[in-house]
């Protein structure tokens, strides 16, 4: 993977991009975890494996970008997505699901959120990050 810098759209002490990754599958929020951990620039400051919980993590830890799955369990992802509105500096989202439906795709980007399928590569994920990252 290119190593590029992130630079983070919030001025915070360490001027990292503060990421919050959403996903009820452990293995997955591992990998994403790793293949964020060599990004220079990235701070992982939280995870949370429901949509409940993603939404208390938000606002605990106020990331800059949010890596969400759709289908979680109590709250899933558009749920999440539709309470975010409510946020005076929501984070930017990154949304990583498995759907192939083409419907779900479109309500992702419509709620303002980038899709990105979880069979992405480390690279794709990455750049996806760093797009939000510079927004």
């Amino acid at each position: 993977m290119a190593a590029a810098e992130v630079t983070g759209r919030r001025d915070d002490a360490t001027g990292a991009t503060r990421i919050l990754i959403c996903d009820d599958a452990p293995d997955h929020r591992a990998l994403v975890r790793a293949v964020l951990a060599e990004v220079p620039g990235v701070e992982i400051v939280g995870e949370a494996a429901d949509g409940d919980t993603c939404l208390t993590a938000i606002a605990l830890t106020d990331p800059d970008v949010l890596v969400l799955d759709l289908h979680m369990p109590r709250s899933d992802g558009y749920k999440v997505l539709a309470s975010l509105s409510d946020l005076l500096t929501p984070p930017r989202v990154l949304v990583l699901s498995s759907t192939r439906d083409d419907g779900a795709r479109a309500r992702v980007t419509a709620a303002g959120a980038e899709f990105l399928p979880k069979g992405a590569s480390p690279d794709e994920l990455a750049a996806a990050v760093r797009r939000l990252a510079a927004d």
